[in-house]
């Protein structure tokens, strides 16, 4: 072995560094050499670098595991902390903040910023010269996790409204998620106009779940696939459905926080049920497979039709 290879033990061989020339500080793993005795070379260089504590180790060639002469304490016993409470952190909408609760989508994701900048040409001894200038009380961050971006001005979020207590339903289909947006932004300030919006966009929702174009037929072909009898009735109440149905683009002076509030629930009691909970049930059945879904299914009625002439 060359003088500029060096030995290292342990409990599974040999390791043979050999020191490339002109670099005395990084040797390269040359083979292992194990127990037995048969050599195992390292088609792939390893580089690995190797302090040593002293000049005299440097001499000997002698590697040593820093730690090994730090003071050793008593060994204690300590917890995994898997079943610690989880600590929430802070991911209220902030301007420049990289990851926060996106107020499109009610996800607490990572954030893009895009900073507008002013360009124009300036006339400096006797040249033109392009001037790059950073608005830097305006931004637009973008939400990882659904794309949907949102307008800051002076630290604030302008657009869409800062409302936690109404976001925006992630099936809500993307037609109508203005709508929803708009809602919830004038909520406080108008009511009124929050309920105009809402109506149309339950309105809108109603008729693309059941596939119709009028908003009765609608409501009623829905009523075919069994959507529960509350959101029927909650539809009574704030009146789109029945003798005193109100429609949609009109204000009505009635209509109150309470009014609004009801909406904004209905609205996301329909999604849940007519398109969340419906595409949940067919990636079940898709990881069933249809045709094992559709066997057990006949198999069930068969017994339920059998149970049924055997009562009677």
């Amino acid at each position: 072995m060359s003088r500029t290879s060096r030995i290292k033990t342990s409990k599974q061989g040999f390791w043979v560094f050999k020191q490339p020339p002109g670099d005395p500080h990084t040797p390269r793993l040359f083979a292992v050499v194990d127990t037995v005795g048969q050599s195992m070379p390292f088609r792939q260089v390893i580089t690995a670098r190797i302090a040593y504590t002293s000049a005299k180790e440097q001499s000997n060639h002698k590697v040593r595991d820093p730690m090994a002469t730090l003071p050793r304490t008593q060994t204690t016993q300590i917890t995994s902390g898997l079943r610690d409470a989880p600590v929430e952190g802070d991911y209220t909408p902030k301007f420049r903040k990289t990851k926060f609760k996106c107020p499109r989508c009610p996800v607490i994701a990572a954030q893009t910023w895009t900073v507008p900048y002013k360009k124009e040409h300036k006339q400096f001894n006797q040249k033109l010269v392009a001037l790059d200038e950073q608005i830097s009380d305006l931004g637009i961050s973008q939400c990882v996790a659904c794309g949907g971006r949102s307008l800051w001005f002076e630290g604030t979020l302008v657009y869409p409204s800062q409302s936690g207590d109404h976001p925006i339903p992630q099936d809500l289909p993307p037609q109508l998620q203005k709508d929803f947006e708009e809602a919830a932004a004038v909520a406080e300030a108008s009511p009124r106009a929050a309920a105009a919006l809402l109506r149309m966009c339950i309105e809108g929702l109603c008729k693309f779940a059941a596939q119709k174009d009028n908003f009765n037929d609608a409501v009623y072909e829905l009523e075919k696939q069994g959507i529960p009898t509350q959101i029927t009735v909650a539809m009574d109440v704030v009146r789109m459905t029945g003798n005193e149905a109100l429609h949609a683009l009109r204000l009505y002076g009635t209509d109150d926080a309470t009014t609004v509030s009801i909406l904004f629930r209905l609205a996301n009691s329909i999604v849940q049920w007519a398109i969340t909970d419906k595409k949940q049930l067919e990636g079940l059945v898709a990881e069933i497979g249809p045709e094992r879904f559709a066997k057990n299914a006949a198999a069930r009625q068969r017994n339920a039709d059998k149970a049924a002439r055997t009562g009677s």
